[in-house]
């Protein structure tokens, strides 16, 4: 594609990185991000770091609102941000719009954000709401600078949209359209908080302090604001990735690619109408959490695919394809650290000094026996993903290693074993 050069240019390098080493990626954006716009990367490494000192707090700090711990709206809020001014960092310099008017963006956007951010912590730190709050003076004050913050960084995307619609930047026609229609949707999510203000809640049809989703908070008895709000600021991050992958896809035209771009913002604006009428109309996405013994059931579906591959099928070229990649453990992991988060205290305090009584009570629980199912799951994938690949790189043949995968899938240990004892009779 004649416009499509310099954005090819900028992923080929992330494209090749990606999939072997997640470290070695995120190296690679961090100082691609940090070359393109110095401020827009300090704001996002602030909020990141932020992220972390919260997720501490949240285990340190036993503090409530609204029955969430008064730090999950910060960490929620310093997440949300590094990922809105890393966005923006990266694709203002693609857009052509002159050096001094980038300049001017991203400072506008930066330091609206850094002080959204900081004064949401501080409401934290002081135990009261930041958002609806007018209890006090102090309070309302904040609440309106905080508006006003959110309003500014929003004309400036807006603004930026508009001189994208009224100029072309050496892009890729896919590419750019992605651009265009996910700051469009950005823009419309933005201003739906307006919506959320003028209702005095985030809440449709029941109260603020009724159940939700875990971090999330999203109701689980009525309709939630939130929920479009948060599908259409993350439009920014995914239209503009659909025409990126349809501009690259050789196999389809441009007018294809294009179609394949207007066709997943099609998708996407259908799917925030819907959220929003859902909300509205005062349901809940999600009816119920599932439950425990739910999530046991059905854990075991995260990693069996990947054993049946390896036990039954270990020379097929797709089990060696996706076995090679180790985000096959990532599922199970994530399930773990799922699960783990809310207890995460109580765990790091039992195994720093360990008593059989303490152990003997957490995983008695249904939460904790789930919790170290979920461990068992995810390193026993990792362990037999490592006998699999190593064995194929000694030459041992799969009809000796399949058994010690099986014995690996049902007693962990004892196949790490076993293999071990196979190992040295192979030649390096």
């Amino acid at each position: 594609m004649d416009n499509g050069e310099s954005d090819a240019r900028e992923w080929t390098e992330l494209e090749l990185t990606a999939f072997r080493s997640p470290y070695e990626v995120a190296l690679s954006v961090g100082r691609e991000l940090r070359r393109r716009s110095r401020f827009l990367f300090a704001v996002a490494a602030i909020n990141i770091l932020l992220a972390v000192l919260f997720t501490a707090l949240i285990q340190l700090d036993g503090r409530m609102i609204l029955g969430r711990n008064v730090w999950t709206k910060p960490w929620k809020f310093a997440t949300s941000i590094a990922v809105f001014t890393a966005t923006i960092g990266w694709l203002l310099p693609s857009l052509s719009l002159g050096e001094r008017l980038s300049r001017r963006v991203s400072y506008l956007i930066g330091t609206s954000m850094l002080i959204e951010i900081a004064l949401i912590s501080g409401q934290a730190a002081r135990g009261v709401r930041s958002h609806f709050n007018g209890a006090t003076l102090l309070d309302t004050a904040i609440s309106l600078v905080m508006v006003l913050t959110i309003t500014l960084s929003t004309l400036a995307v807006a603004y930026v949209l508009w001189r994208l619609v009224r100029t072309r930047p050496s892009l890729s026609s896919p590419y750019l359209w992605g651009i265009r229609l996910g700051m469009l949707v950005f823009v419309v999510a933005s201003f739906e908080g307006y919506l959320m203000i003028a209702n005095g809640a985030h809440s449709v049809g029941t109260a603020p302090s009724a159940p939700g989703l875990p971090l999330l908070n999203w109701k689980l008895t009525g309709g939630d604001l939130r929920i479009a709000h948060f599908v259409g600021l993350h439009g920014l991050q995914v239209l503009p990735l659909v025409g990126y992958v349809a501009a690259r896809w050789n196999r389809v035209s441009e007018r294809g690619a294009l179609g394949l771009v207007g066709g997943a913002s099609a998708l996407y604006g259908l799917l925030l109408g819907a959220l929003f009428g859902i909300a509205m109309l005062g349901h809940p996405l999600v009816p119920a959490v599932p439950s425990i013994s739910s999530i046991f059931t059905l854990s075991f579906l995260l990693v069996a695919p990947f054993w049946i591959l390896v036990i039954f099928v270990p020379t097929w070229r797709w089990t060696e394809r996706l076995v090679d990649s180790h985000l096959i453990v990532v599922p199970a992991a994530a399930l773990y650290a799922l699960l783990v988060a809310p207890q995460a205290g109580t765990v790091v305090t039992a195994l720093v000094s360990p008593t059989l009584p303490e152990l003997v009570a957490i995983l008695s629980s249904d939460l904790g026996a789930t919790t170290a199912w979920a461990h068992f799951l995810a390193f026993d994938l990792f362990v037999g993903r490592w006998i699999y690949r190593d064995a194929r790189d000694r030459g041992i043949p799969m009809r000796l290693v399949s058994p010690i995968l099986l014995l690996t899938l049902l007693l962990g240990p004892v196949g790490f074993i076993g293999y071990c004892t196979l190992r040295p009779l192979s030649a390096d």
